[in-house]
């Protein structure tokens, strides 16, 4: 019996889980929910929230499977079934019980609520009153970039035409502070946090001046800073550093070495500079180094240790509190200036929104949580969520972000204050977290842990025996978690449940890379044509030697490396056993070039870069072709491509007739009328004869099949898959059949498929 696991599925209990990978977390949570029906809970009280909605079908499904075998197998299955759930007294009700659950299940209504946060809060929302001022009947966007991309150019156009502007001289500032790049970066991020901001300025949200003034007022007597005082000037006024520089200086030239009475020297030689902040920066090269840490000064023996070490503590401290004060003063002008410019940009993609009648997830997250907040029906819809829920389960809580908890928290604390409090399941790994860009917090799993320890009296239970990896692999992560002088805070060393499976974990040497060569520089006549001279590459880089190195090792397993299969049985590798993971999308068009140079075969996940494969473009050619039948460009690449498979000579053809129009003169036309003209006189190669029979007809079909049904008719009746495979090696079959198959998914999905 599994203490842990008999606490965790106590129906009775409110219980956080902190369970490392591989460690059950999903057969944990859906045997909880099976222990509540079984209980006596109806479907329609259990409310389950996942991070994604591939995790809730797939809780959903596996529940599913569950109840299913409860009704069909026998009754010594199903005892062996239920003890594993920590269920070991099973009398003949609970059993009749369990059999009828899968009937329950498919014909109760309401059934169990199994969702993600963002499709429970469109649930709320479709609920609330027509009058509480919800954003209903409004289309969701999954997608915002573009719309971030419109609100960036209405905002700096805007500024433009009023250049002198608080707002444009604060975007002038943080432009010529940080730059363009780091300043739209800078404002994206706020946009992407701007439920915090309406959160942290509440009912000021609605008037942007009042809440950038409320948020400064609070830095301002956070830092204890005024903007308008400098602490260089206050810092120079006050006698102290002038008392700790002459202190600190005696005992410098006071026995001591040539390099400290130098440095006494420069520590006096400020006060002969007029100019404080001239007297500041010299103050400052002298006491720190240029990695901003404080320069180290030893006593000799012939000086006294403790008049020498309690001298320079005194002068760095008192240096130190201008430096605080001056670092103050640099954040509270940053946040100024990024404040003001934030709020106006967000009002602008606001404003877009709400003109297209468009929300997002955020938008939806916020309205929810002002609902069950601050509300005037705050009240009345957390009585609606006491009387439908009464057991609360969520999942993969790490990836949780503030808000979210926010919307819960309302909830809960008024359900608590009317003693209807529901159980609560948390389960996840702070780990884990891996959705900052989602404003997850890895640090919120332990503030809710300890809020339901002390207001709902939960017990905290921890798993870290997981049944997904090999010792060998365990070893790594505990040492990289564990013995780390930054390791991990109340990191639990990970036991593995299967002690004999084997593995291995291997890790690329250090690129060394040459030192560039100083090069001299060139006089005018050695200078570069740049119209007869092509300039010289460098052959690679960093990121491109370490993808060499990469692809490199894993030929090298291939080659020489054995697995074992599901029986234990050592077989050599193959490709097939290996998944690589990369910190970022960003660089893996350099892996994948890697890969394909030493003709590995392999399948991609790269998002954004499925357009620009040659194949896509072949047929994002071969389209655009299909509606602009002048396009002769796009008809050349179609008639190159594996598709047709013309040859130079089919396209020199091509390029070198004309069409005859009964006049003295031919005409040149365009590509496609000369191919016509060729074809109909049989004048041109099979492989062109072919191209000019298909074309023709899909030309006839381009107006009047949408975009799908069109690629469709053309894959089938061209072969298209099978013409690029027998085309490219065959490291490269299984990835292109991906991306023409992908790229047919993004013709259904793009206006639902209809231009």
């Amino acid at each position: 019996m599994n203490m842990d696991n008999r606490a965790a599925l106590n129906p009775k209990h409110s219980v956080i889980v902190e369970a490392c990978a591989g460690s059950g977390k999903t057969w944990l949570l859906v045997s909880r929910v099976l222990r509540l029906l079984l209980a006596g809970v109806k479907p329609g009280e259990i409310l389950a929230i996942t991070f994604t909605r591939k995790a809730a079908q797939e809780m959903q499904a596996r529940l599913n499977e569950w109840l299913h075998f409860l009704a069909t197998h026998s009754d010594d299955e199903v005892h062996t079934f239920l003890q594993a759930r920590e269920m070991y007294e099973v009398d003949a009700g609970i059993m009749a019980r369990a059999r009828n659950l899968y009937r329950e299940s498919l014909l109760m209504q309401p059934g169990i609520t199994i969702n993600t946060f963002h499709g429970w809060f469109m649930q709320i929302a479709q609920g609330a009153p027509l009058n509480s001022n919800m954003p209903l009947g409004m289309n969701l966007l999954e997608h915002t970039s573009t719309l971030q991309d419109e609100a960036w150019q209405e905002f700096t156009d805007n500024l433009q035409a009023a250049p002198e502007s608080e707002t444009s001289l604060a975007l002038q500032w943080l432009f010529a502070e940080y730059g363009l790049h780091n300043t739209q970066i800078l404002l994206n991020n706020f946009l992407h946090k701007r439920a915090e901001w309406w959160a942290y300025v509440g009912e000021r949200n609605d008037g942007q001046g009042d809440a950038v003034a409320f948020a400064l007022q609070q830095l301002r007597d956070e830092f204890g800073v005024e903007a308008s005082v400098d602490p260089i000037a206050e810092l120079f006024a006050d006698d102290t550093l002038q008392h700790a520089i002459n202190n600190f200086s005696a005992v410098l030239a006071t026995d001591g070495t040539d390099k400290q009475r130098r440095a006494a020297d420069s520590l006096q030689a400020f006060s002969a500079l007029a100019d404080i902040q001239q007297r500041y920066t010299q103050i400052t090269q002298c006491l720190y180094t240029r990695a901003d840490e404080p320069r180290i000064f030893t006593p000799t023996k012939k000086q006294n240790a403790e008049s020498f070490i309690s001298a320079h503590e005194v002068l760095l401290n008192t240096m130190q509190v201008a430096r605080d004060a001056i670092m103050a003063r640099a954040l509270l002008r940053l946040n100024a200036a990024a404040l003001r410019c934030g709020a106006t940009l967000l009002q602008h993609y606001q404003d877009i929104k709400s003109r297209q009648q468009q929300i997002d997830f955020v938008d939806v997250e916020w309205q929810v949580c002002h609902l069950l907040r601050q509300s005037d029906y705050a009240e009345y819809m957390q009585y609606k969520l006491d009387s439908r829920y009464s057991h609360v389960l969520l999942d993969e809580f790490q990836d949780t972000n503030p808000v979210q908890w926010q919307v819960l928290q309302a909830w809960f604390a008024a359900a608590e204050a009317v003693q209807s409090r529901p159980t609560v399941f948390v389960v996840g790994d702070p780990k884990q977290s891996i959705y900052r860009f989602r404003r997850a917090d890895a640090r919120l799993f332990g503030e809710v842990s300890g809020w339901l320890q002390n207001n709902f009296d939960a017990r905290y239970l921890s798993q870290n025996i997981t049944r997904r990896n090999a010792p060998a692999i365990l070893k790594v992560v505990n040492k990289i978690f564990g013995q780390h002088p930054n390791g991990f805070t109340d990191f639990e060393t990970h036991i593995a449940h299967q002690t004999t499976l084997p593995g291995k974990v291997a890790v690329l040497p250090l690129l060394e890379f040459a030192a560039e060569p100083d090069v001299p520089a060139l006089k005018v006549s050695q200078l570069r044509h740049p119209l007869f001279t092509a300039r010289a590459e460098k052959q690679s880089d960093n990121r491109e030697l370490e993808a060499s190195q990469f692809a490199e090792k894993i030929i090298n397993i291939v080659t020489h490396w054995q697995v074992s299969d599901g029986s234990g049985v050592p077989r050599p590798a193959e490709f097939s056993d290996i998944m690589v993971l990369v910190r970022k999308r960003l660089h893996l068009q350099i892996y994948e070039h890697a890969l394909r140079q030493r003709h590995i075969p392999f399948l991609t996940s790269r998002r954004g870069g499925l357009l620009n494969t040659l194949e896509t473009e072949d047929m994002q050619a071969l389209l655009t072709f299909l509606i602009t039948p002048f396009a002769d460009l796009e008809l050349a690449q179609t008639l190159r491509s594996p598709l047709f498979a013309c040859t130079d000579a089919d396209l020199m053809q091509l390029a070198a007739s004309s069409i005859s129009t009964g006049g003295s003169q031919p005409k040149h036309g365009s590509w496609w009328q000369r191919l016509q003209q060729l074809a109909a006189h049989k004048q041109v190669s099979p492989e062109l004869l072919r191209a000019h029979q298909f074309l023709s007809g899909w030309i006839k079909l381009a107006d009047k099949l949408p975009v799908h049904d069109l690629l469709d008719h053309i894959y089938f009746e061209a072969d298209v898959v099978h013409r690029y495979v027998a085309a490219l090696p065959v490291e490269l079959h299984e990835l292109v059949r991906a991306n023409l198959q992908a790229f047919m998914g993004i013709a259904l999905n793009v206006d639902a498929g209809r231009y």
